[in-house]
């Protein structure tokens, strides 16, 4: 009798509700563990205090691999870091070849945020000009010569981009390209045709010739300010364009690249058996290229071979002339600053070609 009422006791004893009394403390449960120890050393697992640091070489891939994070504050602290790391191992060389630091940097002139293509801007910028006459620049010449043709890709996707931030931001890149590498950026058919159809979209004169085409606003920004800051940036950087493609003079002549005229015993195919002055001097005859049928003879003569000053003149003038000068009278009327650029840039074209139009 007397255990049956002691079992029951213990029974109800798990069930009975403690009373809480102001000034008293709450009983601990049964499985409280004290935590009130304190401990003199963190001991971790595999921990060496002889590991050496990440090199410079291990961190560059590392950021290189960042600047596709989803973050945009990830990427633009990427490209921070790019820059320092540059620019600290200028006197030993960069860690990693600019082979696959440039291509990697290319895409990002399509990024969709502002401060990561601001950011890719200033690096190019400031890494791509020499600090003064006594020291090279970080990023040689040759090396963005090398991948003009990567850099001229993003740029033509850029001023022909859905967004109208990039396309703002597009000429800001081609004229950095043309500052770096000058003529290299507007040989060949990527460089002068492609780059003069991207021209055309960017700026509105697609049909301008016809005179159904004619935007005034290249941008399309419900500012007003902005959109007339981007018609003279887009203004500025197409005089720029035009001027090295048909009017830079021509490079002093060196004795291993001499003419036939200077020669002892002339003859008159002396000149086909000299080191060409340019490379490639053979991609216009698309000999390793798949042949695309062409609708109309204008697109064929936009493709075609643009080495010398003298076939992007006659690409211009059989292309894109009449759409080019009718955008530009359009954008002369208007007045103002744009207008003021026009006219600067139909100077240019006139100066190229050698004609007068009487209504500029």
């Amino acid at each position: 009798m007397g255990s049956s009422s002691k079992k029951k006791k213990e029974k109800q004893k798990d069930f009975a509700k403690p009373k809480l009394r102001v000034g008293k403390t709450k009983p601990k449960a049964d499985n409280h563990t004290s935590t009130s120890f304190k401990s003199k050393a963190v001991v971790v697992g595999h921990q060496s205090l002889n590991a050496a640091a990440p090199t410079a070489q291990t961190q560059l891939k590392h950021n290189l691999t960042l600047l596709n994070h989803h973050s945009h504050t990830t990427r633009r602290d990427s490209l921070a870091h790019i820059a320092s790391v540059l620019s600290s191992s200028q006197s030993a060389g960069p860690p990693l070849p600019f082979s696959v630091i440039l291509p990697a940097l290319a895409p990002l002139i399509l990024d969709t945020a502002a401060p990561v293509r601001t950011q890719l801007l200033t690096l190019l910028t400031n890494l791509t000009k020499p600090k003064d006459l006594r020291q090279d620049a970080i990023i040689p010449a040759d090396a963005v010569r090398m991948h003009t043709p990567r850099f001229l890709l993003y740029i033509h996707s850029a001023m022909t981009h859905i967004s109208a931030d990039i396309r703002a931001d597009s000429t800001n890149f081609l004229a950095l390209l043309l500052n770096v590498v000058g003529e290299e950026a507007v040989r060949g058919a990527k460089g002068w045709g492609k780059t003069l159809k991207c021209w055309m979209v960017l700026l509105g004169w697609e049909s301008a010739k016809s005179g159904a085409g004619v935007r005034t606003s290249t941008i399309e920004f419900s500012d007003p300010g902005k959109n007339k800051k981007a018609s003279q940036q887009h203004l500025s950087v197409l005089k720029q364009f035009l001027t090295i493609g048909m009017l830079v003079a021509e490079e002093p002549v060196s004795n291993l690249d001499i003419g036939r005229n200077d020669l002892l015993r002339p003859h008159q195919y002396t000149e086909l058996y000299l080191l060409p002055r340019t490379s490639n001097i053979y991609a216009h005859l698309s000999l390793f290229a798949t042949s695309v049928a062409v609708e109309n003879v204008n697109e064929e003569d936009a493709e075609g071979s643009a080495e010398d000053c003298d076939s992007r003149k006659r690409i211009m003038k059989n292309v894109f002339e009449g759409n080019i000068r009718a955008g530009l009278l359009a954008r002369i009327q208007e007045g103002g600053e744009v207008g003021r650029q026009a006219g600067g840039v139909l100077k240019i074209l006139d100066k190229a070609l050698n004609t007068t139009d009487m209504e500029a």
